[in-house]
């Protein structure tokens, strides 16, 4: 089976995004690199600018640094560097090119060790498989591809780059920069297409809570796999399959990426909902208070128009049991 490789290039895009705001968080970009290699990126990418600013950095990293068309990888080993110095050509296909006509010539310098293929945005469009079959009929597969991500697109194309024989890929961390999300290739490699890939998910909460610190906002709580509220339950009947079996609802287990499923007890939640958040509240109940409870229950939940935390949950409970 084929090695995928993924290129994170998270810390470029925050610099190209963030700029000088970044000056004085050098320290937690650093911890920021080594939880994304733990979650899985196999190479980093840096600027020589950045390379410099955060020195000395990691080590058992392998680090991809960009000059111009000079791509040095460099990896720190006990005080020793392992260096390759390369020459990498970026092909750039635009939102108004036909991606089928670019990759109708073969490279005429053949001087380049390392190509990418960036843009591919508008891939989607077209027969994406056609195309794919070209760029491997011209590179052989021994290519970078850098989808953007302009119609949402660039994280499918990516995982259908990968199935169709690629096994290099360039992803930032939610997406940053306009490029695929790395989680959700991560995720997709590991759930959807059950290929085997080195990285602890469990650290992904680490990596979320890390990156909104250094970007100092919020991401939003659905985003796939990194999101806080995906293992929100409310809805009665998504609550009682989960109860019987978590496969009905969830394509994996919440404790593979760091998270908790959480019952949500809220206007749409039934008796056996408000049941098992008791149970998870180690509270003792009588059924004879609950039909009571929930109608508690579900009209603070429509005044305020969200579902109730566990303190609210207790209040309610002591109350229905005077």
């Amino acid at each position: 089976m084929k090695k995928i490789k993924i290129i994170d290039k998270t810390i470029v895009a925050l610099k190209e995004v963030y700029g000088d705001k970044l000056i004085g968080k050098f320290f937690d970009i650093k911890e920021l690199i080594k939880l994304l290699h733990i979650i899985g990126s196999d190479c980093i990418e840096l600027t020589q600018e950045l390379y410099r600013e955060l020195s000395p950095l990691p080590q058992y990293i392998e680090f991809k640094i960009i000059n111009g068309n000079i791509v040095e990888s460099r990896t720190i080993r006990n005080k020793s560097v392992e260096t390759r110095t390369s020459l990498i050509r970026e092909i750039e296909i635009k939102e108004d090119y036909n991606p089928c006509s670019i990759l109708k010539n073969k490279l005429s310098n053949n001087d380049f060790e390392d190509i990418r293929i960036t843009g591919l945005q508008n891939v989607i469009f077209y027969d994406y498989q056609k195309i794919f079959s070209e760029i491997a009929n011209v590179f052989n597969y021994d290519i970078e591809i850098c989808i953007k991500n302009k119609y949402s697109a660039a994280t499918a194309m990516t995982l259908e780059w990968i199935k169709f024989g690629g096994d290099t890929v360039v992803a930032t961390f939610a997406g940053i920069g306009g490029y695929a999300n790395l989680e959700e290739i991560l995720g997709g490699l590991s759930f959807l297409e059950k290929k085997e890939h080195q990285g602890n998910y469990k650290f992904l909460p680490e990596v979320l809570n890390l990156f909104e610190k250094i970007t100092e906002s919020k991401l939003h709580a659905n985003m796939p796999f990194i999101g806080r509220d995906i293992f929100n339950v409310e809805s009665g009947i998504h609550v009682n399959g989960i109860a019987k079996n978590p496969a009905t609802y969830e394509p994996y287990d919440p404790s593979e990426i760091g998270r908790k499923r959480n019952i949500i007890i809220g206007k749409h939640s039934g008796i056996n909902a408000l049941e098992i958040k008791l149970k998870e509240l180690n509270i003792k109940y009588s059924s004879e208070n609950l039909k009571f409870m929930l109608e508690n229950v579900r009209k603070l939940s429509t005044q305020n128009r969200r579902g109730l935390n566990n303190e609210e949950i207790k209040e309610i409970y002591k109350k229905c049991s005077i």
